[in-house]
């Protein structure tokens, strides 16, 4: 009976001492200030409560951006792409121009600008208007000139940063 015992022990052993180092280390998810995480769990138990409602996701969105996860703010507002409200586009386009998707971007923006005309200026303000076509060039550049941001992301943010530059208002005057 000890020589059973005795080959359980070392039996143990060997799995304890053989056994690879655990490779995951957990962490949260999401990364802010109380208020931007109370915002956020508050907006997530809006959009559970009434998921058909876009003005939940809108803010969803918003809140997902603020915190710099454009892919949860990509899933977020998915099922309401393409329904006619400019402001799904418009967090749509955000989300792709910070994961660098210039294509899917641009889609995106043309396709937010043509349901801001389709919406009207009392729906859509000029404001969301600017905020479309300010990324749009920015990405459209980089289409054009077939940049691939994660290949080359020095040429990416000289192309992009030439585009804002220009876009810069001139209404403080020159500079003496």
């Amino acid at each position: 009976m000890s020589r059973a015992f005795d080959l359980i022990a070392a039996i143990a052993v060997a799995v304890v001492l053989l056994l690879p180092k655990a490779s995951l280390e957990a962490r949260q998810a999401l990364v802010g200030d109380e208020l931007d995480l109370d915002r956020i769990a508050a907006l997530e138990d809006a959009r559970f409560a009434e998921p058909d409602q876009v003005n939940h996701a809108v803010a969803l969105g918003d809140a997902y951006l603020s915190v710099e996860h454009p892919d949860w703010a990509l899933e977020t507002t998915a099922q309401f792409s393409g329904r006619g409200d400019h402001r799904i586009e418009l967090v749509r386009a955000t989300a792709h121009a910070e994961r660098l998707e210039a294509e899917a971007c641009v889609a995106t923006t043309h396709r937010g600008l043509a349901e801001c005309d389709a919406e009207g200026p009392t729906r859509c303000p000029a404001a969301d208007r600017v905020r479309f076509q300010m990324i749009s060039s920015a990405m459209q550049v980089l289409v054009d000139d077939h940049i691939d941001p994660r290949k080359d992301p020095r040429r990416a943010k000289e192309a992009v940063a030439g585009v804002l530059h220009n876009t810069h208002p001139s209404s403080q005057g020159p500079k003496k």
